[in-house]
């Protein structure tokens, strides 16, 4: 064997390590370079350099804002006044407007014609035919996100709004055309739907719509017994119960997601848009995230959970921590002298 053979095959070996080495490495760090959460600021000079513009975070979602509910300071803003596809979260409007029109106590029968109105793929609540709380209705939409709820709350809103019309698509109709006259007279501006579910290509909306209705339905102390509870148990008016898990999957003790700083609020998704709005509260403050257009459940979820993750590491929190252990420690002291 020749001495410039072995040489050859030398660097064959070389060079097969090194691929070798190198194959391995891409197999196991290009997922993890592709996190929405891993190298930003790359992310984010790459994007400046192609678009010409600045980019405050290379996020998953078409458009997003984290906001400090106790001063409403936006400390995240990507196109937060760009319309998008609302899905389910198109339920919190319409449970903004039937809780202005109904009593949360008003019993609602659910007829077979609105149910049945639920369109193939759905997310459902498995309501039946039979009465309800209007509660009840709103937990169906809120937890499980069911859109047999919703045509049933429509239905009977509708109803209420105009007593003599018999057909139950004529109500949810009638219903429909007031929350939209609703929602301009409220603010909510970029908002326009046509059905009470969400399931509807031609719906719109913009996180700071959702940011404002969201901040209203907080207000109300039922609906944070809602949207609190990883599985939620309603006890209907013939004292039957039902219950239903929460899609927020934040809420869920078993997922890798699972935060217990997580308080609420809901998913959404439809086609290949994924939504999400998470109320978070720490160190007495509460922030509120809301992101539209993801691209994946799994993106959405990243997304949110490194914003998470920001809030945490944050001095600004932190300040904020400190400022309650020395309101804490205080009382403590000024208790110690009284007694």
């Amino acid at each position: 064997m020749s001495r410039r053979y072995k040489k050859r095959r030398f660097h064959f070996g070389v060079f097969l390590f090194f691929l070798t080495v190198v194959v391995i490495a891409g197999v196991f760090f290009i997922p993890w370079v592709m996190k929405p959460e891993n190298f930003r600021s790359e992310k984010n000079a790459i994007y400046s350099f192609l678009y010409g513009e600045f980019q405050p975070d290379s996020y998953n979602a078409k458009s997003l804002i984290l906001v400090d509910r106790s001063n409403n300071d936006f400390f995240i803003s990507k196109k937060e006044n760009e319309q998008q596809l609302p899905a389910s979260l198109a339920k919190l409007f319409v449970i903004e407007y039937a809780a202005t029109i109904a009593d949360l106590d008003s019993i609602v029968p659910a007829s077979y014609e609105a149910i049945s109105l639920t369109k193939p793929g759905s997310s459902v609540a498995g309501i039946e035919a039979k009465d309800y709380f209007l509660h009840n209705l709103f937990a169906a939409m809120l937890v499980p996100s069911g859109n047999d709820a919703a045509y049933v709350v429509a239905d009977y809103c509708g109803g209420i709004l105009s007593p003599q019309t018999a057909a139950v698509q004529d109500r949810i109709n009638i219903f429909m055309d007031s929350l939209n006259v609703h929602l301009q007279e409220k603010g909510y501006t970029n908002t326009v739907l046509y059905d009470p579910s969400g399931y509807d290509m031609d719906a719109l909306t913009t996180v700071l719509d959702l940011n404002s209705v969201v901040n209203q339905l907080l207000e109300f102390q039922w609906f944070r017994d809602i949207i609190s509870q990883s599985s939620y148990t309603a006890t209907l008016p013939d004292g039957s119960t039902q219950s239903w898990k929460n899609t927020n999957t934040f809420l869920d003790p078993t997922s890798d997601y699972y935060n217990e700083n997580v308080i609420g609020v809901k998913t959404g998704s439809l086609s290949d848009d994924y939504n999400l709005v998470v109320l978070y509260r720490k160190y007495g403050k509460e922030f509120l995230i809301c992101s539209l257009g993801s691209q994946s459940d799994s993106s959405r979820y990243d997304d949110v959970n490194n914003i998470l993750k920001t809030i945490d590491e944050s001095d600004y929190l932190k300040s904020n921590e400190q400022n309650i252990l020395f309101t804490a420690g205080r009382r403590q002291r000024k208790k110690a002298v009284v007694q």
